[in-house]
């Protein structure tokens, strides 16, 4: 059976290791398009998460970066939430976001925390929190961190008497070495007298007793399946999980696989851990390389017992341990604590190991090519070529006047586009359409209508057709916002050999029309006036970053909330300025505005300042400059660093262009200043290289007098960045 597209949902531990295995060896990749869906970038292993607790380890030591580990896998990524799946449409259905059909679907997608007990009803969720998820859980205990040193707080209540429940109790008690910590466990559940001694000694308190709800909890109360799998058609057992063959495919269901919590072979039933999650991604790789060959698949008979080692993490030397095979427990012991940590180090080293070999490579070879805005033309044979064919007049402002309708309102028109920016087409749709309204906004106008060019790679028709819905339902959520529609478009088949993952070779534009009411004026690139202020909508530095990622250099948080302010519409903003002019319409509140793309800040402020000295001239005016207030221009989380780093957009060389008009010519010229830093300071050239890099779903930036600025300031995201002067 060959599977012309394979989707893993969920990155569990099993997922996250067959991906490892097929960057580590790309040949043994099926041919195929493959997905890989999780609601997070990243995963927690979980074997480390109570080191995490006790302060062992940094909270960025035990992630795996799901995002970075599918790109070197040549898997394409798509962060979402799954809420179910259509088993006779083959479709996985996903929150917020349209379906993805497949053709071979393996499930990894863990467990949540069993709630059902109503000894758990607790006083509200601010006082009660699941073990799962781990990032819920984490922050809740470090939320209470600021009690770890008073004795007389609240008590901290574990609920659950298992491995789980135990192990953190030690954790909290190496973090917190006064508070009261009292763990809870159900009537009649035994614990072995070794380790309920070392609770005891610890000053952690076992009781069978209903506690006050008004106490904070943490729930570790075993696992359970998530509700849409038992809603779901599949076959599961007493506990919720799937059943499978000894081949880890879902009975009566060939095209599915279920490994790790969520899954378990019928005639060979074994608890959800980490263990079992562990040791079956080596069989349902082969067997899924197998089946999208054809060929026959192996059967799989995973251990009875697996061995458990139970960290203290607690004692004030070196930590002690206890080992479980079965019912069997012995312990504790120093040297099973150093046992489990060099255990967790060497898996998790796993995945640092394809980073550090990327390092390497990067020292010698040059970057990527950069994606999205950055792959536009550079202003040089831009400006050139438009001279050439007298357009250049024409290309001023960021959208083009092109007529009046019946109602008297104008009618502009943009078009935008570039190459995908990252793997997952829907939100790559979603980039693109915000990406290419704000030519619109930044002219004052609203979204009316769109079309769009989609190249597809050259593959199959089916593949084709999933990739073009993506593209298109990510195109279409982004108009649908702002009242606009996706009227249709052309698409073209690339004529060059494709590569994984196929999603990363598609190229689109879109073709923007907006209006702007009879009322109200259009927003130009000149205007400026002596004495506006600058004010600009969101942070900058999405080229150095994703130059970075292109590379797998970037925390998964920075690329993740990068992206977050990305996927967030600008035509609001844009709304409450109109709906500020309305309140006096023989006022303007913008004088001059654009959007910060390609050019980057520097670049598109130079257009603003040269279009309205052209006008100064014109009136035989004094020409205007721009002051820039360096200290004030907000940046993304991570951009200085990986500036340090020696990342850069590969448009930036081409917009350094540029820099020439810090102070320079008359009609042209801009004065950066600064109250922190020196010019002669490494954060003055770091912030030179961040105004020319170029921006994918970039900010707006309008000039306004101060009354408007401030007017604006306090009712949007603004921020004032400079200010006009002769």
């Amino acid at each position: 059976m060959f599977s012309d597209h394979l989707v893993l949902a969920g990155g569990g531990h099993t997922h996250a290791l067959v991906l490892l295995r097929w960057a580590m060896n790309p040949k043994l990749k099926p041919a195929a398009m493959i997905t890989l869906v999780n609601k997070a970038s990243t995963t927690i292993y979980s074997g480390m998460f109570p080191g995490l607790i006790a302060g062992k380890y940094k909270i960025d030591e035990i992630l795996i970066d799901l995002r970075s580990l599918a790109s070197k896998a040549e898997v394409s990524f798509v962060r979402a939430e799954i809420e179910g799946i259509d088993l006779k449409k083959k479709k996985l259905l996903l929150a917020g976001r349209p379906e993805i059909e497949y053709s071979l679907l393996s499930l990894n997608i863990g467990t949540k925390t069993n709630l059902n007990s109503k000894s758990l009803i607790r006083g509200g969720k601010d006082l009660s929190v699941p073990i799962k998820p781990f990032y819920q859980s984490y922050k809740f205990i470090v939320d209470q961190d600021i009690h770890k040193d008073d004795p007389s707080a609240k008590p901290f209540v574990i609920i659950g008497g298992g491995f789980a429940g135990i192990e953190i109790a030690f954790s909290l008690r190496k973090r917190w070495p006064k508070r009261s910590i009292l763990l809870k466990v159900k009537s009649g559940r035994k614990i072995n007298k070794d380790i309920l001694r070392n609770l005891k000694d610890l000053n952690i308190e076992v009781t069978q007793k209903n506690l006050s709800n008004l106490y904070p909890t943490l729930i570790c109360t075993g696992n359970k399946l998530f509700n849409w799998i038992k809603h779901s058609g599949l076959p599961i057992d007493e506990n919720g999980r799937v059943l499978t063959k000894n081949t880890l495919q879902v009975l009566n269901h060939p095209e599915l696989f279920a490994v790790g919590d969520c899954g378990v072979i019928k005639d060979l039933p074994r608890p959800s851990s980490g263990v079992w999650a562990v040791r079956s991604a080596k069989p349902l790789a082969k067997n899924i390389e197998a089946i999208s060959k054809g060929l026959k698949l192996e059967e799989w008979k995973p251990q009875k017992k697996a061995v458990q080692i139970l960290d203290m993490n607690s004692t004030k030397s070196e930590s002690k341990a206890f080992i479980s095979w079965g019912e069997y427990i012995i312990g504790p012991f120093n040297y099973l604590s150093r046992l489990k940590e060099l255990i967790d180090k060497r898996f998790i080293y796993k995945f640092y190991l394809i980073k550090d070999m990327d390092s390497e490579i990067l020292s010698k070879k040059e970057m990527l090519k950069c994606r999205g805005c950055a792959a536009k033309l550079a202003f040089n044979p831009l400006n050139s070529a438009l001279k050439k064919l007298d357009l250049k007049e024409s290309s001023t402002d960021d959208s083009i006047h092109i007529g009046k309708l019946n109602s008297n309102r104008k009618l502009i028109q943009s078009v935008d586009g570039f190459p995908a920016l990252i793997s997952d087409p829907w939100l790559n749709g979603r980039l693109l359409a915000f990406h290419s309204c704000s030519d619109i906004w930044a002219c004052g106008g609203s979204v009316i209508s769109a079309q769009s060019v989609v190249n597809l790679p050259s593959i199959s028709n089916n593949l084709q057709k999933e990739l073009l819905f993506q593209v298109l339902e990510g195109i279409n959520s982004a108009l649908t916002i702002q009242g606009a529609k996706l009227l249709g478009g052309h698409t073209l088949e690339s004529r060059k050999i494709s590569e994984e993952p196929f999603s990363l070779e598609i190229e689109s534009s879109l073709t923007v029309n907006g209006i702007i009411d009879d009322k109200k004026y259009f927003w130009s690139k000149g205007g400026m006036k002596k004495g506006d202020q600058i004010l600009i909508s969101r942070s900058i530095g999405t080229g150095i970053v994703f130059s970075a990622f292109m590379n797998g250099q970037v925390k998964p948080y920075i690329l993740d909330n990068i992206l977050k302010e990305m996927n967030r519409s600008q035509h609001d903003i844009v709304n409450d300025i109109n709906q500020l002019a309305n309140i006096n319409p023989h006022k303007k509140i913008i004088n001059a505005c654009t959007d910060i793309t390609g050019f980057g800040l520097l670049g598109h402020l130079s257009e603003m300042l040269l279009s309205t000295n052209s006008d100064q001239l014109k009136m035989n005016l004094e020409p205007l400059k721009v002051i820039l207030e360096l200290d004030n221009i907000p940046l993304y989380d991570g951009v200085k660093e990986l500036l340090d780093k020696g990342f850069e957009s590969t448009l930036a060389s081409a917009n350094q262009i540029f820099l020439r008009n810090i102070d320079g010519d008359k009609n042209l010229r801009f004065e950066l200043i600064s109250n922190l830093y020196p010019s002669n300071n490494s954060f003055y050239n770091t912030m030179l290289k961040i105004l020319i890099d170029p921006q994918t779903c970039g900010p707006l930036v309008v000039c306004c007098s101060p009354i408007n600025s401030e007017k604006l300031i306090q009712q949007g995201p603004w921020i004032k960045i400079g200010f006009i002067s002769e």
